[in-house]
């Protein structure tokens, strides 16, 4: 079995990686494109093993297209930080704080020392300094370009503010945003955008603004502040908006926040609730594949099998498998309970495709461990004892490593109650439903037993210390005078106050408490269970 499963995985290899039709998915020129590049650049450059001549040809082609498109664009700082030229930020300063540092690229010689690197890929080492030459004059060119351009935008802003013209001061407020965001400059370009909003008329603009401040927070990597762009979209957008897949431009979008903060079953609800009539409307941040490989793969790992089928398999969702048929065979083979199947192109076929997108590859073994262990449970079900050795030949895993998988899920509750491992036979077993119902009922009645005991004792002593009390027996400490407890441990009785009666009973002298003497913990009484600890 454990042969059939390796040697189909190996006729399931996957294909070589197409750089042109991947990075053609997303729009020319946009931010996501850009750091999409440079991450499949730094993630093949650090591949071990594979074809080494082919994964250092995907590196080349990828910081080629990058570098194009940040000379095209004017985005000299995101340049300069790859080569280590200036020290990466955590935000994308605008052009105004880069002329505060001093500006290494007037020197034109980059850091030779690995300590830059661009701040997606913190533990780069400048390796694009091994592919491509830096261009010393790229920067400084640049530089002077953006500036003159800047000022140009900066005289139109201010001519409309001072006529006092709301629309002319919206468009070029949003021009500036376009400026700084092409630059890499995304903050500056998020501001801009916010003050926008202010002067939006209709509908139409409002969703322009809405959805351009969702882009900038998914692309700064800021899910808090796109969770609440989409909140505000949601409940101010006016009615006249003419934009019918709007909401569900947000939904997607929304997906990718739930799944940056690992909450898979809202980010596969959001997924799979986006029309399949979106498609590359929102190229910018996310494509249709994106949207099919998310939904299906978080479905997989996180719904159950009627909701798989509803919302994934059977439902609208269907029509975007067409676009992954990986993940579709393997959503067949799930259906028809073929989870070895199932697992073997997950891990064999589809983990590399996973690996290289840049918002899924930090996710990738949580999700997988996921789905191989919602197969276990699935697998398992339908059986009250299964050998170890089967299974983890059906799962493609060695004896131990199906023996902690086993141990994980059975202290997770995940195989349900009685799951146990029989380390004789090497077999997981649980206990059949009687015994479960069994030993059910004698917990039940040794928790009420516990009960009773306790509610006898209680009203006992209440009656007690009520008795006490009408026959005048009390016992009281010593009256604190100066907030201290009295030394030896005990209270202190005096003949002449007037509060105190002693009672002439032995037991009292010895400072007995009238609900220790009583018997009701004697043996042989309402508890007709002996050690009602023993569950």
């Amino acid at each position: 079995m454990m042969d059939s499963i390796n040697n189909n995985a190996a006729s399931r290899a996957p294909p070589p990686f197409d750089l042109k039709a991947y990075i053609s998915r997303y729009e020319t020129q946009s931010e996501t494109a850009l750091q999409r590049l440079l991450f499949l650049a730094h993630h093949f450059h650090n591949e071990e093993g594979g074809d080494g001549n082919n994964t250092s040809t995907i590196t080349s082609n990828a910081f080629e297209m990058a570098v194009a498109q940040m000379k095209s664009t004017g985005n000299y700082r995101r340049y300069l930080e790859e080569y280590g030229a200036i020290e990466a930020s955590p935000d994308n300063a605008s052009t105004t704080n880069a002329a505060d540092h001093p500006s290494p690229e007037l020197t034109g010689s980059p850091s030779r020392s690995g300590c830059g690197g661009d701040h997606h890929h913190p533990h780069a080492k400048n390796i694009i300094q091994h592919y491509i030459e830096y261009d010393p004059n790229f920067a400084p060119i640049s530089k002077i370009e953006a500036q003159n351009q800047l000022e140009i935008l900066e005289g139109r802003l201010s001519t409309a503010q001072s006529h006092i013209m709301k629309e002319s001061i919206r468009t070029a407020l949003l021009a500036l945003a376009e400026f700084h965001k092409k630059r890499g400059e995304l903050r500056e370009a998020l501001r801009r955008v916010f003050r926008s909003r202010e002067y939006c008329a209709n509908g139409r603009q409002h969703t322009q603004v809405c959805l351009l401040l969702v882009e900038l927070s998914a692309d700064l990597r800021e899910w808090s502040s796109a969770r609440d762009s989409i909140t505000r979209a949601e409940h101010t957008v006016m009615g006249d908006m003419d934009d019918p897949l709007f909401h569900h431009k947000l939904r997607a979008m929304q997906g990718l926040a739930y799944l940056a903060e690992g909450r898979y079953f809202d980010a596969a609800k959001s997924f799979t609730s986006v029309s399949p009539d979106l498609t590359n409307q929102v190229n910018s941040v996310i494509s249709a594949e994106d949207i099919a490989m998310y939904g299906s793969l978080l479905g997989l790992a996180t719904l159950d099998r009627e909701m798989l089928h509803s919302l994934v398999i059977d439902g609208t969702f269907k029509v975007r498998l067409e676009l992954v048929p990986d993940m579709r065979e393997a959503l067949r083979h799930y259906s028809r309970a073929e989870y070895g199947q199932c697992l073997s192109i997950l891990q064999h076929t589809l983990k590399r495709d996973l690996l290289v997108d840049i918002h899924l590859h930090s996710h990738v073994p949580i999700l997988l461990d996921m789905v191989r262990d919602k197969c276990i449970e699935q697998y398992f079900q339908p059986y009250s004892s299964a050998s170890l050795e089967k299974m983890g030949s059906v799962f493609g895993c060695t004896l131990e490593e199906m023996e902690m998988i086993v141990v994980k899920l059975i202290g997770n509750g995940s195989l349900g109650e009685g799951a146990r491992v029989n380390v004789a036979d090497l077999t997981l077993r649980v206990e059949s439903g009687d015994n479960l119902e069994k030993k059910t009922r004698r917990r039940a009645r040794v928790a009420a037993a516990k009960m009773g005991a306790h509610f006898t004792r209680s009203a006992e002593g209440m009656i007690m210390r009520a008795a006490c009390i009408e026959s005048g027996v009390t016992i009281q400490g010593e009256k604190q005078r100066r907030g201290g407890r009295p030394r030896g441990g005990r209270p202190q009785m005096h003949d002449d106050d007037p509060e105190m009666v002693v009672d002439d009973d032995p037991e009292m002298e010895k400072g007995v408490d009238p609900i220790e003497m009583d018997g009701s913990d004697s043996d042989g009484d309402v508890m007709e269970i002996e050690n009602p600890n023993e569950f």
